[in-house]
């Protein structure tokens, strides 16, 4: 029997077929975002959101903390 991952958003909603989820990847350069692909949303380094409502909570919680001096990955990571 195969095992089907479950992908919860950041707010906790956990994924429904018809959702229209964003992925996300965060560096210390910026936040790439992308469409949902079932692959790279199981990579660790992705963060997964269920829609446009999460993804602009992130960025706008991103922009945020880059105003602040010598941010790094790992801190801008435990934010979110």
């Amino acid at each position: 029997m195969a095992v089907t991952p479950v992908f919860t958003c950041l707010c906790g909603i956990q994924k429904k077929s018809t959702n229209h989820w964003v992925l996300a990847s965060v560096t210390p350069s910026g936040i790439t975002f992308m469409p949902w692909d079932w692959k790279l949303a199981q990579q660790d380094d992705i963060i997964v959101l269920c829609g446009e409502g999460c993804s602009s909570a992130l960025l706008s919680r991103a922009l945020g903390e880059w105003k602040q001096p010598a941010q790094t990955e790992r801190q801008l990571a435990v934010a979110v």
